[in-house]
């Protein structure tokens, strides 16, 4: 990096009202920042030399003060099925690349994001827990993500991504400064433009967070790994249980959809001979009977921390159909991106050789 650069701001890594408040300080109108925003979030230009509705002299300055590059995109991986592409993003300051997916499903294009580069919550079936915690993301490496699915998808002549989920790399609430300023870009009108209703964050469960959350009032999703139907299960594969267990999800989970009136959902890992037998099934009942949520029923997918397998179609639909009877509302997650690494607890941050 040219040694002039140092000084520059990283615009990406301001929150809005900064963004604002800084090109108003430099000296520019209310709408130049309106327009300066718009054309690096929406229209996703890496130079200011592209904002051609905004005079050359004026280009020059923020250039002189801004710095608006992209995430450079080292990996691109489609899946063979092609509902699904994962992405490897070069950051800046580590060899290590950021992984994300891009999920396609009929008319929604879903971005999972990282907000970690690995994660210190050691749960034992995923891959990026047992790369331990590298360090948070910044705002301009989160947002950075969609907009390179956003470049992929655009190429693509694909329609951009209409929603949201942070289930990849990393415990996005653990890192919820840089979460919370990133969602205000996703969300903002000028930006993003996604509602909360089609943004969803997941935790493994860290109760102080999910406080924190409901504490902002955001029309957002929650999803909690479960994962377990006893505690001691739950403690064997998500050390994070013998802090924040079960029934304090479960506690958690009322007191979300009392506050925000949305429905938690529990995700729950589905592995033959483990977790699908008919008392794994009643354990749940009895400890979900009555809570207000969901529950995602996720066949396991192969990583090197695991053994289990995935049941039958026929033994998942049977383990699906208890709960129904039950009057629990669940649902069997359709993997996606499993040739390519890509679903879920197979994001690892692969160094650059």
């Amino acid at each position: 990096m040219p040694e002039h650069e140092y000084s520059l701001i990283r615009l990406k890594n301001l929150p809005l009202e900064k963004v604002r408040e800084a090109i108003i300080a430099d000296g520019q109108p209310p709408f130049r920042a309106i327009q300066v925003i718009k054309w690096v979030y929406q229209k996703r230009v890496s130079s200011f030399d592209g904002m051609n509705n905004i005079a050359k002299a004026t280009r020059q300055k923020l250039a002189g003060r801004f710095i608006i590059e992209k995430l450079i995109t080292a990996a691109v991986n489609p899946s063979n099925n092609n509902d699904a592409v994962k992405f490897g993003f070069k950051l800046i300051d580590t060899p290590y690349l950021v992984e994300s997916v891009l999920l396609i499903d009929n008319d929604r294009r879903t971005a999972c994001l990282s907000s970690q580069l690995g994660c210190g919550l050691g749960c034992t079936f995923c891959e990026t827990g047992r790369l331990g915690f590298i360090r948070n993301l910044t705002q301009e490496e989160i947002l950075g993500q969609v907009i390179g699915i956003n470049d992929y998808l655009a190429e693509h002549k694909d329609k951009l991504v209409t929603n949201i989920v942070f289930m990849g790399m990393g415990e996005a609430l653990s890192n919820f400064d840089n979460f919370r300023s990133s969602l205000a870009v996703i969300m903002d009108n000028d930006c993003f433009n996604i509602g909360g209703r089609r943004i969803t964050v997941s935790t493994a469960g860290v109760i102080p967070s999910i406080e924190r959350l409901m504490k902002e009032d955001l029309n957002v999703g929650l999803a909690i790994s479960l994962n377990a139907f006893s505690n001691s299960r739950r403690d064997a594969i998500m050390p994070v249980n013998k802090k924040y267990p079960i029934e304090s999800l479960v506690e958690i989970a009322r007191r979300y959809f009392k506050k925000t009136g949305r429905r938690v959902t529990f995700e729950y890992v589905i592995a033959a001979g483990e977790t699908d037998t008919p008392e794994a099934a009643a354990a749940l009942v009895k400890l979900l009977g009555g809570v207000t949520c969901k529950i995602n029923l996720i066949p396991v997918n192969p990583t090197s921390g695991s053994t289990g397998v995935p049941p039958s179609r026929r033994r998942l639909m049977e383990f699906s159909d208890r709960l129904h009877e039950a009057g629990l509302a669940a649902t069997v997650r359709t993997s996606r991106g499993q040739d390519i690494c890509g679903a879920c607890g197979q994001l690892t941050a692969k160094a650059i050789q």
